[in-house]
């Protein structure tokens, strides 16, 4: 028995896909790990309403510094979501 396999290019894109992930942020603690809430961001989502969702995920820095008032180091950490597309045969 034979077998033919096929190679098949993919690219990489965002995922606008109206059941796509939604594209979050998160504040995440450099110190233990610790990870507030994820905040969703709107589709579309302009440059406004972006910053809106940053400054709403850092209000837990407050919280989590309330009782770890050693931790000084934090990280804005963004997700969106990305799909691969397939393309042509070589």
């Amino acid at each position: 028995m034979r077998e033919v396999y096929g190679v098949r290019r993919f690219t990489v894109e965002a995922d606008v896909e109206p059941d796509a992930e939604p594209s979050t942020v998160v504040m995440q603690c450099a110190v233990c790990g610790k990870s507030g809430p994820a905040v969703e961001l709107p589709r579309p989502c302009a440059p406004a309403s972006r910053e809106a969702a940053r400054r709403s995920a850092a209000g837990w820095v407050r919280e989590h510094r309330k009782t770890n008032r050693e931790h000084f180091t934090y990280r804005l950490v963004e997700t969106h979501p990305y799909r691969l597309v397939p393309g042509g045969w070589l």
